[in-house]
């Protein structure tokens, strides 16, 4: 709690920007016809990747207190997703642990083939995301996320601003990546 402490006292725009978010998102997932279930789902998911965003952007950390926080509260909605469609619960489960096991397989593979130069808190938050999102769609939103840190990466090189030897944090770009495809409906 205290790099939230933090990160709120050093950058007091992060609420409004959380705020904007969530308003935003809420008028497009309504317009989508998304469940309300659905829709708290995706405003919570967006307002934590947020936080976290900032805190590996400033620390290179991603706290495990907030992945947590997260985990009850998707297991909480989860709980209501079922109980709101009881015919589908096999689905919704399927769904939401297969999310979370691929988004923990692939990125753990990723950092032992990397030989841990992807750290295991972005391991943690990829099993974390995929348990929001679901299978199906983990998959598109790691291809993206993965996609915009090379392009910064690629355009940070040929500035001279950084060496194949340097590293970048993950979670802003799971953070972009993740809100983009939300907003636009996926």
């Amino acid at each position: 709690m205290k790099y939230l402490k933090e990160l709120l006292k050093e950058k007091k725009y992060v609420p409004v920007i959380i705020a904007v978010l969530v308003v935003t998102e809420a008028f497009l997932f309504t317009f989508y016809g998304y469940h309300w279930l659905k829709t708290v789902r995706y405003l919570i998911l967006s307002a934590f990747l947020v936080v976290l965003g900032f805190i590996d952007s400033k620390r290179t950390l991603i706290p495990n207190q907030l992945l947590i926080m997260m985990l009850v509260a998707r297991a909480m909605l989860l709980i209501g997703e079922i109980g709101a469609e009881p015919t589908w619960w096999k689905e919704c489960l399927k769904s939401a642990f297969g999310g979370l096991g691929l988004g923990l397989v692939i990125f753990l593979a990723a950092w032992f083939l990397s030989r841990k130069s992807i750290g295991m808190g972005d391991v943690k938050l990829a099993a974390v995301i995929g348990w929001y999102l679901g299978g199906s769609l983990i998959w598109f939103n790691l291809v993206v996320c993965l996609s915009l840190s090379a392009i910064f990466s690629i355009v940070q090189l040929l500035r001279k601003k950084l060496t194949m030897k340097d590293s970048i944090p993950l979670a802003p770009f799971f953070s972009v990546g993740t809100i983009l495809i939300l907003i636009i409906g996926f």
